[in-house]
């Protein structure tokens, strides 16, 4: 697949790379945290966003629908209430348009090539004013590696940093191609045990891991993001281990982000009918004393750089679509 779909641009955005950023949040990843905090850019598909409470049930999503995947049906006391199978939805978004309440939204939009290039450099004072420029999210982008390349390129000819955040996931023959292009590699470790990021994330540490080391043999700029998650990876023998590992690259990483987690993407699932699948349903937000120690632990180590929350700072230098004349 050569084009992707975005779920959003987002501006003036302080935690995705140096300075003052415009992100870009490609839709579809290849893997699967459990408690992701961008459900909507799990699947490279377009979504539809269900806001139940603003549902009128006026019906004109039913007679809108091609597929049958609204329609009314009996509910408590014989009042007709709208039922929404999203097994049927195809993501046509044909009921977002008739919706007059404003109870549906679409979740992925296509973009021309330059069309969403002009977007992403539209602050460029702003970046150029505070150390900052565009960064490539997700998702992960490099589930699009060729269209992601063209972007990059694309970008960079306007003069902007590019970063671009990613697992690291693939081959390295998929990350190469993009190496004259970005400034930064923005890359998360979301465990240093092998099983369980096998068994729980769905991708190969070893690789991830070499993927890192050789970016940074070839002196491209890493930064490692740790996002910390409760009875996942909060342990000290957890802690000790990212230590241990990132400590002999102290001197060659850009540095590193601590990110304690937080549940502010649990509405998302509802909005997107998967309750279900959202494993941190309750789970209380970790409180920056609880990742203390690891920070204490990097900084001892000698990192450069380490931050709680991904906040970089100014001046410092944080199904796809087809029609390649649509998504480039």
């Amino acid at each position: 697949m050569h084009g992707c779909l975005i779920t959003e641009i987002q501006s003036y955005s302080l935690q995705d790379g140096p300075g003052i950023r415009t992100t870009l949040f490609i839709k579809g990843c290849p893997l699967h945290c459990p408690w992701c905090h961008n459900p909507e850019t799990q699947s490279p598909n377009k979504e539809i966003y269900h806001y139940r409470s603003k549902c009128t049930a006026c019906g004109r999503c039913v007679e809108a629908c091609p597929t049958g995947a609204s329609f009314l049906d009996a509910g408590p006391d014989a009042a007709l209430v709208l039922s929404y199978d999203r097994t049927r939805c195809v993501g046509c978004a044909a009921c977002v348009a008739a919706c007059p309440s404003g109870a549906r939204s679409a979740v992925g939009q296509a973009y021309q090539l330059d069309d969403l290039a002009g977007r992403a450099v539209a602050d460029k004072p702003f970046f150029d004013n505070s150390g900052g420029g565009v960064t490539i999210s997700g998702g992960d982008p490099l589930m699009f590696p060729e269209f992601t390349r063209r972007l990059a390129k694309r970008i960079k000819k306007e003069g902007v940093h590019l970063a671009v955040e990613t697992s690291a996931f693939p081959k390295f023959a998929l990350i190469e191609p993009l190496l004259p292009y970005v400034d930064l590699f923005i890359i998360d470790i979301k465990t240093l045990d092998p099983i369980k990021y096998r068994d729980v994330i769905g991708g190969s540490l070893s690789r991830i891991l070499s993927n890192i080391e050789r970016l940074l043999r070839l002196e491209k700029a890493v930064r490692i993001h740790l996002p910390i998650i409760p009875a996942f990876n909060d342990t000290p023998n957890d802690f000790k281990a990212y230590i241990a590992y990132l400590a002999p690259l102290a001197n060659v990483l850009d540095g590193v982000d601590v990110l304690p987690f937080h549940a502010y993407g649990e509405n998302k699932y509802t909005l997107l009918g998967r309750e279900a699948d959202y494993a941190y349903q309750g789970a209380k937000d970790l409180e920056h004393h609880a990742v203390a120690p690891l920070v204490d632990g990097l900084r001892q180590a000698g990192i450069r750089s380490v931050t709680v929350g991904g906040l970089v700072g100014l001046g410092n230098a944080e199904q796809g679509c087809s029609r390649e004349d649509v998504c480039g």
